[in-house]
């Protein structure tokens, strides 16, 4: 349902501009503001460009004529006002937020259409699905210059996939002259063998770390809505998941009647899920589907659902505490927060349990899902053992990410994978590795899949972390450039998709 979400609410606000394939509505000054002491950071300016790229806490910048977001978290659009008098470019989903909820003025934000090139200032911008929240997108530029056709890729916040780097092939691979439509870039046909360089990656790094491997999220959304399903039908269900039974109770005993009035009687459960402003949307709607369920969430998180354009959502939303599914913020799914929302619910919901779920990539560590242990002595997989200089540190840089592969390649994700965080008789937590960015290995296979060449990280953490994420980054440009002189001297024509090592189109071999 919220693939549809994209298409739906821009054809409701904007439908008579879909199929133009420039945008250009305004003239490129900008009022006068005062500027930001700040610096502004190299990596939130496009090359070539006269723009920026979710750069707002940096107030009104002096060269800039084109503001873009890549999507409504606050990390993205902090600094963004009421205020603010510069021209914003986003999704129409991120465009109804950012009117909404921070009260800018409609006439400073421009909704582009998405799979469409637009022309912004005589840029080609191309916005595609960035498989994050709803109305993210990754941005496609293609920057006429005296030295040619310069084509940058920023990725904003992202959950890699083939399909993105089959989308942003299908898009450089069209002549500027001519349109991209969606039917271009959602087509089914196979991408084009020959594809250019891409000049600049503007990349999410957020889990640029072989530790961190992630399900599927169609893999976690089935278990625990399947989960929730189990716990809803048979009240001893949640009680025995997970533990064995107790060889001190003997089989006479268990045929005596509990003395506990309350469980003689039908017991209701309430199941709680973890988000942020926005995000998370495809768990908690699939757990209401499975229940037959309604949502419960709060008057600003309402507002904001509205903002996403789609009439099946909202009529899933509850006037208040009594239905069964409620959505809460991230930093409430703790004992602590659950036993105060279950007695808040309880008044008019009647409930006797809680299950929360918190939904996050961060979940993946500890003991509760895909952690690793700490390595003894060297760490196989430190990128600093490869030598990318020369043929050998190639072929052992090819090595470390095949054993990355299988210590921590794709998973599978069941019931049997949840591990309660904290529970007690009337709160049970569950950590989820539902994450909406990359994991380490769809990091590996998004940039080996595409010829880039240059590679710029936009998550930054300590030192340490930071070079060796521009280590990895290192070594994946000097796998593509391996691969390249593979491919001439084989007089081969093949695509990145078919890389014959780390190509996106035989997923279960590569990292």
């Amino acid at each position: 349902m919220l693939r549809e979400i994209e298409h739906k609410s821009f054809d409701i606000c904007v439908a008579h501009e879909a199929s133009k394939p420039v945008y250009n509505k305004h003239t490129p000054e900008v009022a006068p503001q005062p500027r930001s002491v700040r610096p502004l950071p190299d990596y939130k300016r496009m090359p070539f460009t006269t723009f920026t790229v979710d750069a707002f806490k940096y107030g009104i910048v002096e060269f800039c004529t084109a503001y873009f977001l890549t999507h409504f978290h606050s990390d993205h659009y902090g600094g963004l006002t009421r205020s603010f008098s510069g021209h914003v470019y986003c999704s129409r989903i991120t465009a109804n937020c950012v009117v909404q909820k921070l009260g800018v003025s409609h006439e400073l934000v421009h909704a582009l259409p998405m799979n469409t090139r637009c022309n912004v200032h005589g840029v080609h911008v191309t916005f595609i699905d960035a498989n994050h929240c709803p109305g993210a997108v990754i941005i496609v530029f293609e920057v006429p210059s005296e030295q040619g056709l310069v084509r940058i890729v920023h990725t904003g916040d992202f959950r890699a996939s083939r399909e993105h780097v089959e989308q942003i092939l299908r898009i450089v691979a069209i002549d500027t002259q001519k349109a991209v439509l969606p039917e271009h870039v959602l087509s089914a046909q196979a991408t084009p063998c020959v594809s250019p360089t891409i000049d600049y990656v503007y990349l999410d790094t957020t889990y640029l770390q072989p530790s961190y491997v992630f399900p599927p999220q169609t893999d976690v959304v089935r278990a625990v809505a399947s989960f929730c399903t189990k716990v809803n039908t048979d009240a001893s269900f949640l009680p025995n998941f997970g533990h064995k039974p107790n060889p001190r109770i003997s089989p006479i005993t268990r045929w005596f009647p509990s003395r506990n009035p309350q469980s003689v009687r039908k017991r209701r459960v309430l199941f709680v899920v973890g988000s942020y402003t926005i995000g998370k949307e495809r768990l908690f709607i699939e757990i209401a589907q499975h229940l037959g369920a309604r949502i419960y969430v709060s008057p600003a998180k309402r507002r904001m659902l509205e903002c996403l354009g789609s009439s099946q959502l909202v009529q899933m939303l509850a006037p208040d505490m009594s239905a069964q599914v409620h959505v809460v913020e991230m930093s409430k799914v703790n004992m602590k927060g659950m036993a105060e929302h279950l007695a808040s619910a309880q008044k008019c919901g009647g409930f006797s349990s809680v299950v929360a779920f918190s939904p996050t990539g961060w979940a993946h560590s500890g003991m509760h899902y895909g952690a690793r242990p700490e390595p003894r002595g060297p760490d196989p997989l430190d990128p600093g053992l490869a030598d990318p200089e020369s043929h050998a540190g190639f072929e052992r840089t090819v090595q470390l990410l095949a054993q990355a592969a299988c210590m921590h390649g794709d998973s599978t994700f069941t019931i049997d994978n949840l591990k309660p965080r904290g529970s007690s008789s009337t709160v049970t937590i569950f950590p989820v590795p539902y994450s909406e960015h990359s994991s380490f290995a769809e990091l590996a296979r998004f940039v080996c899949s595409l010829k880039a060449t240059h590679i710029i990280p936009t998550v930054f953490s300590s030192p340490a972390i930071n070079d060796t994420a521009a280590r990895w980054l290192r070594h994946w440009q000097t796998i593509n450039i391996h691969f390249e002189r593979w491919a001439r001297a084989a007089d081969a024509n093949i695509p990145p998709t078919h890389h014959p090592t780390l190509g996106l189109r035989d997923c279960k071999n590569i990292v």
